[in-house]
């Protein structure tokens, strides 16, 4: 799966902004397909190491067999208990690939893309309970509007929360080709 499962944009740079110390400790919050992970291994010596963390089992295929490497498989959230855990006190730097990849795009089963037909899922570990269609079948308006607002940055959210309701009543929400309708016809003609 490594080199398919997502290719970084402007790696090197991203790395040359971390200035690494070649005996220093450093973290990949993001690690996915590896490729930022890889440079910053090239760049470390012996004594450097990487730790990088990733909740999507897709990913972990990747893992690089190095001993300065270790993957961790959960959100980065977990950080700091990790780092701990580790035995580390001090970290040189944090590089985080934020956001969607190509390779859950590309992925239809994964349903973040409209350009298949597949499960409304959108869940970046199969660990996560929740799916989007669990989301869009369950929460109340208020909720929605929110989720909307804050997560899918739609300034007036309220036609799509109205749209999403009406068509819930009729039948359940299940696959993208679903969502991407009824998203088309809430949003405004000149979008």
């Amino acid at each position: 799966m490594s080199g398919q499962y997502h290719t970084p944009v402007l790696p090197e740079a991203s790395v040359d902004g971390l200035n690494i110390d070649p005996s220093g400790v450093y973290v990949d919050l993001t690690f996915g397909g590896g490729g930022h992970s890889r440079s910053i291994l090239e760049r470390l010596g012996s004594k450097g190491r990487l730790i990088a963390f990733d909740q999507d089992a897709d990913a972990w295929e990747n893992a690089l067999g190095d001993k300065r490497f270790t993957l961790v498989k959960h959100n980065f959230r977990y950080l700091e208990n990790f780092i701990d855990y580790l035995g580390i006190s001090s970290i040189d730097g944090v590089l985080a690939d934020l956001g969607v990849s190509s390779h859950h795009f590309d992925a239809p089963e994964r349903g973040f893309s409209f350009r298949f037909d597949g499960p409304l899922d959108m869940r970046m570990s199969p660990g996560i309970k929740q799916t989007a269609a669990d989301v869009l079948n369950n929460y109340p308006a208020d909720r929605l509007f929110t989720v909307f607002k804050m997560y899918g940055e739609i300034a007036k959210p309220g036609r799509l929360v109205s749209s999403v309701l009406r068509f819930r009543e009729a039948s359940p929400f299940e696959n993208t080709l679903q969502l991407k309708e009824v998203a088309e016809q809430s949003a405004p003609p000149e979008r």
